[in-house]
C-alpha cells in the first residue's frame, strides 16, 4: 500500500508500462483507479495528454469506453491517469470460468467495436486493444480502457509482453493505427472464444518462437463446434497478417456482428460453465446480470458475462483481500471495506451468519445465511501461510471449499448488492486463529 497525497492507494496489478492502483475517494467513497507511469511529463507532453483526453470526453456517453476522469502528479512527479475502477477484466473472468458463450463474445465484439469506431470517426487510435484492456464494470457491461497514443509515445511498452496480441506491423516496425486496433479486437474476440492467445507460446519453444509466428502471419480460428462461419471468418480477417486485408473500418465490423446477433444463434452452445441469453436490443448491447428468484417462475438464465458481473461486484467488495496475504502466526482476514458506490447508504442492519464448518478432511462444507436477500456472496479461503484466495458463488448459500488435509484455514463469507456490502464473522478450523 502507498499513502500519497490524494490518500492511501492499494496496488492492483502491473501492466507492461505501468501500474494500476485503487483508492477511494475521501468525500465520496467512491472508488477510484490510478494507473500511475514511471515518469514526468513536461509541459509539451502534458498539453497533448490534456487535448487527448479533451477528445476522448466525446466518448463518454457512448458507454463502452473507458474514460479518464483527470491527471494526477504523484509526490515524487510521477504522472497518473486517474479513473473509474472496474470489477474484473476479460482475461481474468476467462481464467475464472472458461471462454464464453457465442452470444456473449458477439454482444462482447460489438460494443467493443462500436467504441472503436466512434474513437477512429473522431480521430483518435485507441493503440494497445487487447485483453487486459477490456474491462467489466461491477453490472457486467463491457468497457474497453486505455484509449491513446500520447503516453504509450512517452512510455514505450517492451514488445515482448503480450507479444501474442500484437499485430504483425507493430512488431515488426512500431505501426499503430486504426488497422493494428482491428487486430487488437480479432485477438480479443480469439481469447473470448478459444481461452487463449492467438500465438501461443509452446512447452520447450525459444522465447522468440511466439514473435516469429506473428510476424508469419495469419492465424486459424478457434476449433468450435458452435462457431458459426460468420463469426470465424470475421476473426480470421481481423487477424489477417496482410493489414489490407482486415475490415475496411470498425464500422463494418459494427455491422457484420449486429446481423450475426438475434434472437437465437444457430448451433449456439454455451462454454462450459455459462448458458447462453440474448443481450437486450440496441447499438451496443450492455450486458447485465439478470438473477432469479429464489422460488416461482424460471427467468432468463445466466450467460458467462453475467458471471462477470457477479463477480465482478464481489471483486470490488473484497479489493482488500485480494491484496492480502496471511500472517504465518494467525490468519488474519480483512474487514469488509465501505460500499464502493458514491449513492448513500441506508442504515440497514443485517449481517451473514456462517454455521461451523463441517471438516472432511480434503474439503469443507459451509452454508450461511443472511437477514438480506438477493446478495451475491464470495467466500474468502485464507489458509495458514499462503495467500487468501476467493471463491465466487453468486446467490448461493452453501458451497463445498477443496482443502489440504492437516493444513488450518479460515473463512469469511461476504456479500454485496449495489447499496451494501456484508461480512460474516470469520470461522477456522483445525485450531486456526481467525482475526479480522
Amino acid at each position: 500500500m502507498a499513502d500519497t497525497e490524494h490518500g492511501e492507494l492499494v496496488p492492483l496489478g502491473e501492466g507492461p508500462v505501468a501500474q494500476v492502483l485503487a483508492g477511494v475517494h475521501g468525500t465520496t467513497g467512491e472508488a477510484f483507479a490510478l494507473k500511475v507511469y514511471p515518469g514526468k511529463l513536461d509541459r509539451r507532453t502534458r498539453d497533448e495528454l490534456d487535448k487527448e483526453l479533451s477528445a476522448l470526453a466525446e466518448l463518454r456517453g457512448l458507454g463502452t469506453a473507458l474514460v479518464p476522469d483527470e491527471v494526477w502528479e504523484l509526490a515524487d512527479g510521477r504522472c497518473g491517469i486517474r479513473m473509474e475502477l472496474c470489477a474484473q477484466s476479460l482475461p481474468e473472468l476467462v481464467a475464472a470460468f472458461g471462454p464464453l458463450s457465442t452470444t456473449d463474445t458477439l454482444a462482447l465484439g460489438e460494443a467493443l467495436a462500436s467504441a472503436l469506431a466512434e474513437a477512429h470517426q473522431a480521430g483518435l487510435v485507441h493503440g494497445g486493444v487487447t485483453p487486459g484492456n477490456v474491462l467489466f464494470r461491477p453490472s457486467g457491461a463491457p468497457v474497453l480502457a486505455d484509449f491513446g497514443l500520447t503516453l504509450r509515445q512517452v512510455f514505450p511498452r517492451d514488445l515482448e509482453r503480450g507479444v501474442e496480441y500484437l499485430a504483425p506491423e507493430t512488431v515488426r516496425d512500431g505501426t499503430i493505427d486504426e488497422r493494428t486496433d482491428l487486430y487488437g479486437l480479432g485477438a480479443v474476440l480469439y481469447l473470448a472464444l478459444s481461452g487463449r492467445p492467438p500465438h501461443q507460446g509452446r512447452p520447450g519453444e525459444p522465447a522468440d518462437a511466439v514473435t516469429l509466428r506473428v510476424l508469419n502471419g495469419d492465424v486459424t480460428p478457434p476449433a468450435r463446434p458452435d462457431l458459426p462461419a460468420g463469426l470465424a471468418h470475421l476473426v480470421s480477417s481481423l487477424l489477417a497478417g496482410n493489414p489490407d486485408a482486415r475490415p475496411i473500418d470498425a464500422a463494418l465490423v459494427v455491422t457484420r456482428l449486429g446481423a450475426l446477433i438475434g434472437p437465437t444463434v444457430p448451433g449456439d452452445h454455451p462454454a462450459p460453465g455459462a448458458s447462453g441469453t440474448v443481450p437486450p436490443p440496441g447499438p451496443a448491447r450492455e450486458l447485465v446480470a439478470e438473477y432469479g428468484p429464489a422460488a416461482g417462475p424460471p427467468r432468463k438464465r445466466r450467460t458467462a458475462l453475467t458471471v462477470a458481473a457477479v463477480a465482478g461486484a464481489a471483486a470490488l467488495a473484497v479489493v482488500a483481500v485480494l491484496v492480502s496475504t496471511n500472517r504465518p502466526a494467525e490468519l488474519s482476514v480483512p474487514p469488509a471495506p465501505s460500499p464502493t458506490t458514491a449513492r448513500p447508504t441506508p442504515p440497514v442492519a443485517t449481517q451473514v451468519d456462517l454455521a461451523t464448518p463441517a471438516d472432511h478432511d480434503t474439503y469443507v462444507d459451509l452454508s450461511w445465511r443472511s437477514s438480506t436477500p438477493d446478495l451475491d456472496y464470495a467466500v474468502v479461503v485464507a489458509p495458514e501461510g499462503k495467500p487468501n484466495h476467493i471463491e465466487y458463488v453468486r446467490r448461493e448459500t452453501s458451497h463445498r471449499v477443496d482443502v489440504e488435509p492437516s493444513q488450518k484455514y479460515c473463512f469469511v463469507i461476504q456479500g454485496t448488492n449495489s447499496l451494501l456490502t456484508v461480512q460474516s464473522a470469520p470461522q477456522g478450523i483445525r485450531g486456526a486463529r481467525c482475526t479480522q
